[in-house]
């Protein structure tokens, strides 16, 4: 198992800090209930991290219990990337597999996030391996029903479809279903004919990976 680096480990407790904030609306004072609340939009590890870290900031509060501020999120965020994450990497190469069992909660959940941030491109090559090799195959993926696309997966399908119908060299986009290393993403695609692009979306409805490729249904791909 490859190591993870600190740099993207301390993206993903920035992203969870971000969620915090965002938790408590204008005024940044976040709530347990409005971090209850927030959780509600989230799945999986994601969750996981974002309660857990909650818990970590409220702990070094100095009323625990009560609303927590940006500047009490920025502070513990400082020291988490310093004790939680830079410390345990000893020999400045990444965090291994063995130093992220010595790791703590945060630090172990932020690092497995940040090694499921290199799946979506492995998804995406994945998808068009599946739906490209050796040649256009839309239907070998299951399909997802435009309802259940997320707004933001249903915003491109939608503007993707309105190209398709002006354009005769492009075909109706397509929507699917494809796990990769156990994380569930949703696919739209599109092909022309001789080229193809994908979108990536996790569990969450964000749109998370992109990619696209030349060749002929008869042709390997090139993946750009």
């Amino acid at each position: 198992m490859p190591n993870v680096s600190r740099k993207s480990i301390h993206t993903v407790l920035d992203q969870a800090a971000k969620t915090i904030i965002a938790a408590g609306g204008p005024d940044g004072r976040a709530s347990r209930a409005d971090v209850t609340k927030k959780l509600q939009e989230l799945t999986g590890t994601e969750r996981a991290l974002v309660d857990t870290f909650y818990k970590y900031v409220d702990h070094r509060d100095a009323a625990p219990g009560a609303s927590i501020t940006r500047a009490d999120v920025a502070s513990a965020l400082k020291l988490a990337k310093a004790k939680l994450v830079n410390a345990y990497d000893l020999d400045g190469n990444g965090l291994s597999a063995a130093e992220r069992a010595k790791m703590g909660k945060v630090g172990q959940l932020a690092a497995q996030i940040a090694e499921l941030h290199k799946t979506p491109t492995h998804a995406a090559k994945l998808a068009a391996r599946v739906l490209v090799s050796p040649k256009w195959s839309p239907d070998a993926l299951p399909a997802v029903g435009l309802d259940q696309l997320s707004r933001s997966a249903r915003t491109s399908f939608d503007a993707r479809a309105r190209r398709a119908a002006e354009n005769d060299l492009l075909d109706p986009p397509i929507a699917r279903k494809l796990t990769a290393r156990g994380e569930p993403f949703t696919i739209v695609a599109q092909f022309m004919h001789d080229s193809f692009a994908i979108e990536l979306y996790n569990a969450n409805g964000r749109k998370v990976g992109t990619g696209d490729g030349w060749g002929t249904p008869d042709e390997p791909i090139t993946w750009n």
